[in-house]
């Protein structure tokens, strides 16, 4: 049996839908199963869900799960599960293989490729890119910050075979990231992914996806043209694209400065993101919004022109954004200060066995872990991240640079 397998939280439950819909279009016969780390909406109903399991982190092995979620944001949270996932999985008496998918991807071609990889390996790993860049920002921008700061391989995706050795790697990353799966890039970590630079060294069954079709995303999209033949198939390059990695999509940012800069070269990924965008309509993203955003705050109507940029946002309904462990018993928001200092503080953890309540709470106003009730910045509102604002100063400081030269 050929398991798939995607780990996120109501926000992304529309993605995930999505995900599982472009599966099971292709591959009805392969069983799909959701890890959530969250609480799942009031009108949730898993017979009219794409999925065919829901796992939650007591069904895959996670021990005193409240209180190791509270160590984590919700990105490190829903990486650091995928090993305890994978572990849970492989472990199934009818399991052949198991694939781990983000679910901000979208299956376009039939992977059975893949299992085939399988019958001589026992891991498989995408890497970031295949080729390497030219430009110096690309080379600053893709290399060094995507791939060398980030991990070698991308985690969006993972096979594992239900052998010996992939069984072991199962072991081997659950271990890890049960307890180092944090967003600290300067101590060496990010999340579930650096962790797999070290795959080669210790496992030598692995082996790396070479095929330019898998895993394709605006990092490496400059080095797989995107194109659409009249099947209505896409492809990278002269390989089916097989799946595509929408990371970031909720940024504006994302489309803007990255996609549609190759969008006027490769036309194609500009549709493949229109489709995926009323894909995700579809599948509940705006659900609930559109009476509510139909209009300005003037009365005017908004023209779908003037909708473009925030549809490509993709605008998440409010009862989707409350994540279940992002907040105090009394409704506080937990901070990042709060979360480091209890995972980082045996004595912490001791005097507080409940972190979530309003005696810890008091103890990181006190030790100046909470400031008070802050207002969200602009570049937050926007969606953006600090990486990407670096990333656009470097651009901007390029083209002033070339400006003087001229």
């Amino acid at each position: 049996m050929i398991r798939v397998y995607s780990s996120f939280t109501k926000a992304y439950l529309p993605k995930a839908r999505t995900l599982a819909k472009s599966l099971k279009k292709l591959h009805p016969d392969w069983v799909f199963h959701a890890v959530f780390s969250d609480s799942l909406p009031e009108d949730f109903d898993l017979d009219a869900e794409p999925f065919d399991e829901m796992l939650g982190m007591p069904d895959i092995g996670i021990e005193d799960s409240e209180r190791w979620a509270f160590r984590h944001t919700v990105v490190e949270l829903c990486t650091a599960v995928k090993g305890a996932a994978l572990q849970h999985l492989l472990s199934l008496p009818d399991t052949d293989c198991v694939f781990y998918i983000d679910p901000d991807i979208m299956i376009l071609n039939p992977m059975t490729p893949l299992v085939d990889m399988l019958e001589d390996a026992s891991i498989l790993l995408t890497p970031h890119m295949l080729e390497p860049e030219e430009e110096s920002w690309l080379i600053e921008g893709n290399e060094v910050r995507a791939t060398l700061a980030h991990g070698t391989f991308n985690l969006g995706f993972a096979g594992v075979r239900a052998c010996d050795e992939g069984k072991a790697f199962a072991r081997w990353w659950n271990r890890r990231l049960l307890e180092f799966c944090y967003d600290d890039v300067p101590r060496g970590l990010f999340t579930d992914q650096r962790w797999c630079d070290l795959v080669p060294s210790f496992f030598p069954g692995y082996k790396i996806v070479r095929d330019p079709g898998y895993n394709v995303a605006t990092w490496n999209i400059d080095k797989r043209p995107i194109t659409r033949g009249e099947d209505g198939r896409y492809r990278a390059g002269d390989v089916p694209l097989r799946f595509y990695h929408f990371t970031g999509y909720d940024a504006q940012w994302n489309y803007q400065h990255l996609l549609l800069k190759h969008a006027e070269q490769f036309p194609a990924a500009k549709e493949l993101w229109d489709e995926y965008a009323r894909a995700l309509e579809e599948n509940g993203q705006n659900e609930k919004l559109k009476q509510k955003y139909d209009w300005f705050a003037d009365g005017h109507k908004i023209t779908p022109d003037r909708r473009h940029w925030k549809r490509r946002r993709g605008r998440i309904s409010p009862k989707l954004k409350h994540w279940k462990y992002d907040w105090f018993a009394d409704g506080h928001k937990i901070t990042p200060e709060c979360r480091r200092h209890y995972r980082d503080n045996e004595k912490a953890r001791k005097d507080f066995p409940d972190p979530y309540s309003g005696e810890y709470r008091a103890h990181c106003a006190a030790m100046g872990f909470l400031g008070g009730k802050r207002k969200e910045s602009i570049i937050e509102h926007l969606g953006y991240t600090g990486q990407q604002i670096r990333y656009l100063f470097v651009l901007l400081y390029r083209r002033l640079l070339k400006g003087k030269g001229k």
